[in-house]
């Protein structure tokens, strides 16, 4: 038997078998698709370089040809015109290079978890995980698997749920709490013949604000001639406006010039499908015998392609505590409490990042624009950030709203959108999440 099952074949799964078979330790992964499939979410954030350099595997991104995302470009929502950050601005340690990458997901997740494989993680495919079984004290000792129409019981020292937005445990045990404050809804397609703007930004991932509130849209070049685009908006907005999912897209983007120019003379190649209800945490990241990882544990909102970086992160420190467990022989929830701790600071630094993106909107132009922001700025947009302390640009954020909401007739009332920020405060102590 495996001493670690991991449920799920994403790159959290992936970068977590890769990690624990270098270890030494028997793994089995268990997806119930098989791959290729497919899959939103194509940027990466730099951080996932070190990641992909650590368990083997940067050579393989460059030997496939990746698109190279050198930094990010933000659009205004009225005006043509736009900002741009470069990662090359933001070494980074242990990253070799100064661009990250857009992935085509079908095939990105699937030479990852070839690689995984590859390490001596057994991986089975069209395999799904029905429920994780407990013994008699409450602790998790394997999965219930349900393979040609029968089912079996695989048992395991370590259950790890890297099953994504399926939340499979989160669900069994009832630990997911739906987010307070966030409720999107995003509709996304792939086109050809894109403008991508002038030749210095093409590669870049680009944000286009919205005159909605929360409103935005992304533009990521995964080949030469395919461009994913996506339309972001409260889901509210998309229910009051009556529309099916490929006119409400085609209204967001009629809402941003540089948008529209984007797409004037593009050819949809892939039928739009639609996201919402993406806004969650557990309770807790682990339990006696079980860790919950990546996007099974948290996720939040997809404006800063934190999705894979948060997975991947989650899975090397993942890796540790349960070799360490191992080690010990210890499986309760106090092996995985420092786990707990370094998941929870990353992911409580990126939700606050957001909340403010989204209160100071068209304003955050001006940190990324200022000298003495800039850098941590992209720090935070390189993922490079698991400890609050290090990105003093987010009171600064604190300082400008509450200058502005503070001030009789500021020039910029007004011009702030509706997030209560006091809902998490500025210490991970006194984060949404307890």
């Amino acid at each position: 038997m495996p001493d670690v099952v991991i449920i799920g074949g994403g790159p959290g799964a992936s970068a977590l078998g890769s990690y624990l078979s270098m270890a030494g330790v028997d793994n089995a992964i268990f997806e119930k698709a098989n791959h290729p499939r497919p899959h939103v979410g194509e940027s990466l954030v730099p951080s996932t370089s070190r990641i992909f350099n650590e368990i083997g595997f940067l050579e393989t991104m460059e030997r496939e040809g990746f698109v190279h995302k050198p930094g990010a470009a933000w659009h205004p929502s009225a005006t043509s015109g736009l900002h741009k950050m470069v990662f090359a601005d933001f070494p980074l340690e242990g990253v070799p290079q100064d661009y990250s990458y857009h992935v085509e997901r079908s095939h990105f997740d699937s030479l990852l978890l070839k690689h995984a494989q590859s390490l001596g993680t057994k991986v089975h495919e069209g395999v799904a995980v029905k429920e994780v079984l407990f013994d008699d004290e409450g602790t998790a000792n394997g999965v219930r698997v349900a393979v040609a129409g029968q089912t079996m019981d695989v048992p395991a020292k370590v259950v790890v749920d890297a099953s994504g937005r399926n939340t499979l445990l989160g669900n069994q045990l009832g630990l997911k709490k739906r987010d307070p404050i966030f409720n999107q809804f995003a509709v996304h397609a792939w086109f050809a013949d894109v403008d991508r703007g002038p030749e210095d930004v093409e590669e870049y991932i680009h944000i286009y604000f919205l005159p909605l509130n929360r409103g935005w849209a992304w533009q990521i070049p995964t080949g030469d001639n395919v461009t994913s685009f996506g339309v972001v908006a409260e889901k509210s907005y998309f229910k009051e406006c009556g529309m099916n999912i490929e006119e409400w897209f085609d209204h967001m983007v009629s809402l941003n010039p540089d948008l529209s120019k984007a797409l004037a003379g593009a050819t949809c190649i892939r039928e739009h499908g639609a996201e919402a209800d993406y806004s969650y945490t557990m309770e807790q990241f682990a339990g006696d015998g079980y860790i919950l990882i990546g996007d099974a544990a948290r996720f939040v909102d997809p404006i800063f392609s934190s999705g894979i970086s948060v997975a991947m992160h989650s899975a090397k420190y993942a890796s540790d505590a349960i070799v360490a467990a191992l080690d010990t022989g210890n499986f309760k929830r106090e092996s995985w409490l420092e786990y707990e701790r370094q998941l929870k600071s990353g992911v409580d630094v990126w939700y606050e990042f957001i909340l403010l993106y989204y209160k100071l909107l068209h304003l955050f132009t001006h940190f990324i624009t200022h000298k003495e922001y800039k850098i941590e700025i992209l720090r935070l947009l390189s993922g490079d950030v698991y400890e609050r302390s290090e990105v003093k640009v987010l009171d600064a954020m604190r300082d400008m709203i509450h200058t502005v909401e503070t001030t009789p007739n500021h020039l910029l009332a007004g011009k702030l959108g509706d997030i209560p920020i006091d809902f998490m405060a500025s210490t991970p102590e006194r984060s949404a999440t307890g």
